[in-house]
């Protein structure tokens, strides 16, 4: 394992963990969710491992919205000859603006010499890989994993069960139209997330940027999703906590919904949840078996 880093377009400095394969034939790259990171994804380690024993790179990508806040470098020298630095995070971040984290790591994967990317995301950076592919062709983008792919507005609502979610909008907007989008919402997003204002219309409201999963709302077609020609493995815990109806019959709308694929596999890992917790050698195994069954 060792540290790679990348500057994105835009100016920020990232910093990924890799687990290089000598044979350079397929990598994953993986793009964790809110406020993930290395250190805290324990699951990460052991799917990164596994992979390597296999002679298949894994990259776990550390993106703008890594912890719950964060001090990124830009390239912009202070008078002291530092970095200056940009504060993101969960809190923070812009939905839209995880295509540049991406697109570094991809162009990094591909200067690092692997011939096939396994584009894979976990819970919110499932929804970011989605959006990735759908705004721009790669030839390098073999297959695409969904790990516990969540629809965002929905669990900000909590599927309409949400008690604070109305006053969270109301008092989102009235910030951002006051000139405050930065301003800290006075209720945590699941009694977990302080969100700036900003980031809740971003990311939890019906067609927000984030909303290319919306198993709630329904509509005829998921556009992003559909874009996706290349093979699908989407992933649940058997207590994951984002099922709107049910898990199965989500993932069964997802897999009805992902149209622009011929190979859409689901699986259900017994006894794990969101994080996989204590289920991360089976989790591997999963990855491990379905990326060896179309890369070999």
């Amino acid at each position: 394992m060792k540290s790679l880093y990348v500057w994105t377009q835009d100016g920020l400095r990232l910093q990924a963990m890799q687990y290089p394969s000598e044979n350079k034939q397929v990598c994953i790259l993986f793009i964790h969710g809110m406020s993930g990171n290395f250190m805290e994804n324990y699951y990460a380690d052991v799917v990164g491992n596994k992979l390597q024993e296999n002679n298949i790179g894994f990259i776990y990508s550390h993106n703008r919205g890594y912890n719950h806040i964060n001090d990124v470098a830009t390239k912009e020298i202070t008078k002291d000859n530092g970095n200056k630095t940009i504060r993101i995070g969960a809190a923070y971040e812009k939905f839209e603006d995880s295509f540049f984290d991406i697109d570094g790591w991809m162009t990094k994967t591909i200067e690092l010499g692997y011939k096939k990317i396994v584009l894979a995301g976990h819970s919110l950076g499932s929804n970011k890989v989605i959006n990735y592919f759908y705004s721009k062709e790669s030839n390098h983008i073999s297959g695409v994993i969904l790990l516990s792919p969540p629809d965002m507005v929905a669990n900000g609502k909590e599927s309409g069960r949400s008690a604070v979610y109305e006053k969270q909008l109301k008092e989102a907007q009235k910030n951002v139209s006051e000139g405050n989008p930065k301003k800290l919402l006075s209720d945590k997003l699941w009694n977990w997330y302080n969100l700036s204002s900003e980031t809740f219309l971003n990311m939890f409201v019906d067609r927000c940027p984030a909303d290319n999963l919306p198993i709630m709302r329904n509509p005829e077609e998921f556009p992003e999703l559909a874009s996706i020609n290349v093979p699908i493995l989407s992933i649940m815990g058997e207590h994951d906590d984002i099922a709107v109806r049910t898990l199965q019959d989500d993932m069964d709308l997802i897999e009805k919904r992902a149209t622009g694929t011929k190979s859409f596999t689901k699986k259900f890992i017994a006894g794990a949840n969101h994080g996989y917790e204590n289920r991360e050698n089976e989790l591997a195994e999963v990855i491990l078996n379905w990326v060896k069954s179309f890369n070999q």
